[in-house]
Formats: structure tokens, sequence, C-alpha cells
């Protein structure tokens, strides 16, 4: 049953699609949908956790994706979401795949 859930989490992170998370509004919304764009050539996929975690999904190029992490603050400003204390966590998709482990491999804390 673990398996199953792992399974159809990836699934949700790597096929939007497929995901069937819950709406914090329509600004929520458009920052997903710009990272789950090409114009982010590195993200694959983005989830809210809440209101206040933002989760992309990438995978590990040896970059730093604290500076990606941050980057995305920038484009949670121009969403107008600076009302709110938001994380980003980036996210090693092949890690959670294969060790099913949530490995964080940037994040920032937008202000």
């Amino acid at each position: 049953m673990k398996k199953v859930i792992l399974i159809l989490l990836c699934l949700s992170l790597a096929v939007p699609a497929l995901a069937a998370v819950e709406s914090y509004g329509e600004k929520y919304d458009k920052v997903v949908e710009i990272f789950q764009s090409l114009d982010e050539e590195d993200a694959l996929d983005a989830i809210w956790d809440s209101e206040t975690l933002l989760k992309i999904g990438v995978f590990d190029h040896d970059k730093d994706y604290t500076n990606y992490a941050s980057h995305a603050c920038d484009v949670i400003k121009e969403q107008e979401l600076e009302d709110k204390e938001i994380m980003v966590q980036v996210i090693d998709l092949s890690q959670l795949i294969q060790a099913e482990e949530w490995k964080v491999l940037g994040e920032a804390v937008c202000r």
C-alpha cells in the first residue's frame, strides 16, 4: 500500500494533469502554472503543500538549487503573494522515485 501511495505522489509531481491538489486561490494556481511551463526548464512540476510551502520537483543536475528557490521567491512576489512568509523547497524527483526519500536540494524563505 505504501508503494502505491508513493507512486501516486510521484505521478502527481511529474504529471500535472493527474494531480488532484487543493487550490489555495488563483494567485497560487498561477505560480504552479509558471513552474509547470516550458519557460521554467529546470522545474518538472510544482505543488503547494500548504499556503506557506511550495515544493518544486526537479532532476538534480548538480546546480545551486538554493538560487533556484530564491528565483521562485521572485516569481511568488510577482504574483503578489508577499503578504505571507512562504518556504520554497526544491525536491529531487529521482530520489523520491528511487529511494522513497524527500531530498531537498535547495530552499529559500520568501519575505
